[in-house]
């Protein structure tokens, strides 16, 4: 009896050694580039690409791949009995991300009190509080103006990359004073004044007096009946 159970045991082990045995296949990975590390199921096999994965039990298994670089790959195989399954990879390089390089900086400006108009280089750029940005390094003229206060300016300096602050305290004008002069009137008097000449005035010569001479009483008379006379005769 005790040999017939033996004998069916190693019958029984006889047929079934074969299946067990033959459960198992083999995956061929490959990538290009090569030399990634290779992952089964999520556990590193120790080795790169290309590789030969040997006794890998039946079934579907993951095949990752990783290298510096690019970006990771992943797969899933299915390992059939004695057989060599494929897992074969392009890999993607990793685009570096580019960061620009910083070359320009920025001008903060505020006033007080606000709502100041503001020029860059006589350029206007608006109204207090404002911040400028992308301004090349350099030095530049700053002018805030607001009506009724006087013009505030100063000049400074954009480093790269950095925020420059500026900060106007605009003066009040001084309000315009008119002051009303009056200008006394002056009366100019005349003064006539009687300036005694020195001109000399020349002497008058006496006039000697008429003297009648008794002759010419005499001729007189004679002469006027004379005349008479001759006007009767004609």
């Amino acid at each position: 009896m005790k040999k017939i159970v033996f004998l069916v045991y190693l019958l029984s082990v006889v047929l079934i050694y074969p299946a067990v045995v033959s459960a198992v296949g083999n995956i061929s990975v490959s990538s290009t580039p090569s030399g990634a590390l290779v992952l089964l199921d999520g556990t590193s096999t120790g080795t790169t690409t290309p590789i030969i994965i040997e006794s890998v039990t039946s079934g579907s298994h993951v095949i990752s791949l990783r290298l510096t670089g690019h970006q990771d790959y992943s797969k899933s195989v299915t390992v059939f009995d004695n057989t060599t399954s494929t897992a074969s990879a392009v890999l993607i390089p990793i685009t570096p991300t580019i960061t620009p390089a910083i070359t320009n900086g920025s001008i903060s400006i505020e006033s007080n009190p606000s709502e100041a108009s503001v020029f860059l280089n006589t350029e206007y750029q608006g109204k207090t509080p404002i911040t400028l940005y992308n301004i090349s390094h350099g030095y530049y003229r700053i002018v805030v103006q607001k009506t009724g206060y006087q013009d505030w300016s100063n000049r400074i300096s954009v480093s790269t990359g950095i925020l420059t602050d500026v900060y106007a305290a605009l003066t009040a004008e001084e309000p315009k004073t008119t002051f009303l002069t009056t200008v006394p009137t002056t009366t100019v008097l005349k003064t006539l004044t009687t300036k005694k000449s020195t001109a000399i005035v020349p002497t008058s010569w006496p006039v000697p007096a008429t003297t009648t001479t008794p002759v010419e009483i005499i001729v007189i008379p004679g002469a006027t009946v004379l005349a008479y006379l001759v006007i009767r005769k004609r």
